[in-house]
């Protein structure tokens, strides 16, 4: 295969893939409102406002001082990681365009005079598209395997939110160590595929059945005073949960990472045939019969 169908099949590789990850990226779709504020977030004001509190010690306790200290953190890294996903996704679909398009005039042998110029394109267009989607996908997977969701607590896998353990009812997580690290009592994004947090046919029908252990054990119908009485203790079907958003975020936001991947190595593998192009511009090399 020579060169120049190589250098043409990269370009239009990156173009596809930067076009299908325009349509799955999470932030560029909002999937759901889920991400609707990030990138317009005063984060600026967030910081001042915790700088203000921690100089004149108007935290009530350290753990509100971290719970503060994080959501500031969150907002620059959410801001930064919209700016990321809009930046590179656009960058690499229109030099995914411009390269495909010298691809397949040099693959026909027109513009043959421009080789040269076409090839140094394709090395520094592949070069930046490896290096800014690198960077995305590095941040967005970060922030993926990383990140909370504030607004959803931890749950069991059977989706109760308390077990009876050594004497009382303890949640999905070490609550001594809250304070220490107040983000182990959220989900992170990594887990929102996990059934427990989303809709499950199966829990709501138990729910509805007013024999089941689900309903029994639930905090708005059973008396948790009596301790022991149930090994788990349900917290009705929360609205979070009876929507398919959780799993609907997991899979675009995993899928525009693992597809950014493959841009990447796109990416890399233009920057090379480019510079061969630029390299062999002057030579007959290629060996393809042009169409008469």
């Amino acid at each position: 295969m020579n060169n120049k169908l190589l250098f043409l099949c990269l370009a239009f590789a990156v173009l596809i893939l930067s076009a299908v990850t325009i349509c799955v990226a999470p932030i560029i779709n909002t999937a759901d409102n889920f991400f609707g504020n990030w990138g317009t977030q005063n984060c600026q004001q967030k910081k001042d406002e915790y700088d203000y509190n921690e100089k004149n010690n108007r935290f009530s306790s350290e753990g509100d001082k971290k719970v503060d200290k994080r959501k500031v953190d969150e907002c620059f890294s959410q801001n930064a990681m919209h700016d990321l996903e809009y930046t590179s996704l656009i960058m690499d679909i229109v030099f995914g365009f411009i390269c495909t398009t010298l691809g397949f005039l040099h693959y026909f042998d027109v513009g043959k005079s421009i080789e040269k110029i076409s090839g140094l394109i394709g090395l520094l267009t592949g070069a930046i598209i490896a290096i800014i989607t690198c960077i995305y996908v590095g941040y967005s997977a970060s922030l993926f395997n990383n990140g909370v969701v504030r607004n959803l607590a931890k749950l069991y896998p059977n989706k109760a939110y308390l077990k009876w353990k050594d004497g009382k009812y303890r949640r999905d997580y070490d609550e001594d160590k809250v304070n220490d690290d107040p983000d182990i009592a959220f989900v992170k994004y990594r887990d929102l595929g996990k059934k427990q947090y989303n809709y499950n046919s199966e829990y709501y029908k138990l729910y509805q059945d007013h024999n089941s252990e689900i309903y029994t054990c639930n905090s708005y119908t059973s008396l948790t005073s009596q301790k022991g009485s149930c090994e788990y203790i349900w917290n009705g079907p929360p609205s979070y949960t009876s929507s398919i958003t959780p799993k609907y975020i997991y899979d675009r936001w995993l899928t525009s990472i693992i597809i950014s991947v493959f841009i990447v190595a796109c990416g890399l593998g233009l920057a090379v045939f480019g510079f061969l192009l630029f390299k062999n511009s002057g030579s007959s090399s290629s060996g393809h019969v042009p169409v008469k």
